[in-house]
């Protein structure tokens, strides 16, 4: 399967004109992709031929496009199945600290149920303490600092 490919806006110089190939090549899109955009309301000259696409409505045009991230409020983390922003399901959250200074805050999405996980630092922890009800989790010993031998030596 092919990757997917986004458009650019900063690879269009708003001072050229572009036909609808040119359009496509500048910003690394099918011929097909530019004329459905057309089709869609992107501002085209279309009385003469060839077609002529401004560049500076073409960079307005993919600069509208573009979806903003998600903007998380505080006692939120992003869930990857469902794509959106979401509480933890029961207000329940885990945290496992992974130096002095922060940890990982680990929940279930209140929708789907899918392991949601947020980087947060110390400060950040006690700001979510009012959302959500987080309970400390002590982190793996470091393997390194195992004064056992290993039993898996088979050499």
């Amino acid at each position: 399967m092919a990757a997917k490919r986004r458009a650019s806006w900063r690879s269009v110089k708003k001072h050229h004109s572009y036909t609808v190939e040119d359009a496509a090549r500048a910003v690394n899109v099918s011929l097909g992709t530019v004329r459905r955009w057309i089709k869609d309301g992107l501002p085209a000259i279309r009385d003469r031929k060839p077609t002529l696409i401004l560049g500076e409505d073409l960079a307005g045009w993919l600069k509208a496009r573009r979806k903003a991230g998600a903007k998380l409020a505080d006692g939120q983390c992003y869930c990857l199945r469902c794509r959106a922003p979401r509480s933890p399901a029961g207000r329940l959250a885990d945290f496992r600290r992974l130096n002095p200074h922060g940890g990982n805050l680990q929940a279930l999405c209140e929708v789907c149920g899918t392991v949601m996980c947020r980087r947060i630092s110390n400060a950040q922890l006690e700001a979510w303490r009012p959302f959500l009800e987080v309970s400390e989790q002590q982190a793996a010993p470091d393997i390194t600092k195992c004064g056992e031998p290993c039993l898996n030596d088979h050499l």
